[in-house]
């Protein structure tokens, strides 16, 4: 009778397999004889029974010594790592501030330098300024002004009560006394971060800080001569920092608020903020996070960062050592009792000792091989 395909392709794998054990067990014999002692395990290691399951293998204990087969328990995955974040550090966005000069003037004295640390209100500089001069001739015209703006409209009001004028004039002078008022806010405000100095050179005056903080630029030097609004100190949180990374654009669907990055010290930050377009040469997005507790970092520092992404549903955790190369995925072994199955995995990401797979039939608490994988390799090759 003329044999089917289905036992054609078994004939095929029985005598592969027996080439193989064959082999094995002829070198097993030629070591055991070089080394003068008797292969306790290496004959019946290769004496492996092919399972009734395809694509699989069944070996007795001493055949799992023999070929020197160990494992490990494949974990529930936590989290997918995006180790190798190229990442830099910077002020805080919530938490630092830029100190400019109000008034344009020459810096006449420094008063704090880089690294020091401010509290709010604290002069940073001196600057001599004729703009200044002429701020507070205008301070003190919008104070007479709203002065006497608001004794004219107290007066109408005295005489409306008595019938005397209209209530159109009240309402006007009302209106000229609210505008006096808004113009007098205006010039104080302008003045709100600057201190006259009463004993110094005519228009001189303290810039301050507006913050607590750590100053990490200084940009202004004795003898300088600024521009209004021009920046003249930075001032930041120095207990905290911001870390800036690019991922790549295919994790976007995964990126939301709160992820966390592990940074190099063992410290976690927190994903703040994704960027909503595309870099075009890199293709990736560009992500804040903030580390709120900085006990080492300074702004510009250089690092790597791991990104911790959402698990997919089905992923475990498994020994990298565990994976072989199988095209564009890997294989690895799972034992089950004595028999040993080969199961095609998606590589989804991991670290250099750790990897997140995901494969049908694999599951948390399965038994994957770590060593003896090339062995089992030849007995079964992946499907």
């Amino acid at each position: 009778m003329t044999p089917t395909a289905s036992e054609s392709m078994k004939n095929a794998r029985a005598l592969r397999v027996f080439l193989i054990l064959a082999m094995i067990a002829l070198i097993a014999g030629i070591a055991c004889i070089l080394l003068g002692r008797g292969g306790n395990h290496a004959g019946e290691a290769v004496e492996a029974v092919l399972s009734n399951a395809p694509g699989s293998v069944t070996l007795t204990e001493n055949q799992v010594l023999g070929l020197g087969i160990e494992t490990a328990k494949a974990a529930a995955a936590s989290a997918l790592p995006l180790p190798g974040l190229a990442a830099e550090t910077q002020a805080p966005l919530d938490a630092s501030t830029q100190v400019v000069i109000p008034y344009a003037g020459v810096v006449t004295r420094v008063l704090v330098d880089d690294g020091a640390t401010v509290a709010r209100g604290q002069p940073m500089a001196r600057i001599q300024s004729r703009d200044l001069l002429a701020a507070q001739m205008e301070l003190a015209n919008a104070n007479s002004e709203a002065r006497a703006a608001a004794q004219q409209a107290s007066r109408d009001s005295q005489l409306l009560s008595e019938g005397i004028i209209p209530a159109s004039r009240y309402e006007q002078t009302r209106l000229r006394a609210s505008l006096a008022h808004d113009g007098l806010r205006q010039a104080q405000g302008t003045m709100a971060n600057l201190r006259i100095i009463g004993d110094g050179q005519p228009g001189e005056y303290e810039l301050l800080a507006t913050m607590s903080g750590r100053v990490l630029r200084r940009g202004v030097a004795p003898g300088q001569a600024l521009a209004a609004m021009d920046s003249a100190f930075v001032i930041a949180d120095s207990g905290q920092i911001d870390i800036i990374f690019n991922v790549p654009v295919r994790t976007d669907d995964a990126l939301t608020i709160g992820l966390p990055v592990l940074l190099p010290d063992g410290s976690r930050a927190e994903v703040a903020a994704v960027g909503a377009d595309t870099d075009a040469a890199s293709q990736s997005l560009r992500v804040r996070a903030h580390l709120a507790e900085n006990s080492r970092f300074v702004a510009g520092q250089q690092f790597n960062v791991t990104l911790m992404l959402p698990v997919p549903a089905g992923a475990v955790t498994v020994p990298d050592n565990a994976l072989l190369p199988q095209g564009e995925r890997s294989v690895l072994y799972v034992q089950e009792g004595c028999d040993y199955r080969a199961v095609a995995v998606e590589r989804l990401g991991g670290s250099d000792a750790l990897a997140v797979v995901r494969g049908k039939g694999l599951q948390a608490g399965a038994d994957v091989v770590t060593r003896g994988t090339v062995a089992l390799k030849s007995l079964v090759p992946a499907e």
